[in-house]
């Protein structure tokens, strides 16, 4: 077994230790010749391993319909053929029973020789 296959089925075993099944809603917001169109869509389910870390220190943080707190000590670990995006034309959310919502903040790819291994996935909860 080469090295790459080895660290997909170390990360497969971690999420299996406590899987979370999820469903990602996404909102893209798409260039159409001038203009921005916002595209929704869901991919899915992938079943992950949420965590938390850290210490939680409640934020409030303004938008445009009011405030709302966020928690930034949340994290998700997802094998190599998940479909997960973040960046300032994309939005991608899901629910969990239990939890509550999450947004994804950040993707880092998790790499042996250039290729995907798994993906650790910065998240915020928002209440």
């Amino acid at each position: 077994m080469d090295l790459v296959a080895l660290r997909r089925q170390h990360t497969k075993w971690a999420i299996q230790q406590n899987p979370t099944t999820i469903i990602i809603h996404r909102t893209e917001k798409i260039d159409i010749g001038g203009y921005f169109e916002e595209v929704e869509s869901e991919v899915g389910p992938f079943v992950v391993r949420i965590y938390q870390y850290g210490t939680w220190t409640p934020q409030e943080v303004s938008t445009l319909a009011g405030t709302k707190q966020v928690n930034r000590t949340w994290g998700m670990l997802m094998d190599y053929e998940a479909d997960v995006k973040a960046g300032p034309n994309v939005l991608d959310e899901f629910e969990v029973p239990g939890l509550g919502k999450f947004q994804v903040l950040e993707v880092y790819p998790q790499k042996v020789k250039d290729k995907i291994v798994g993906y650790q996935v910065a998240l915020v909860k928002v209440s």
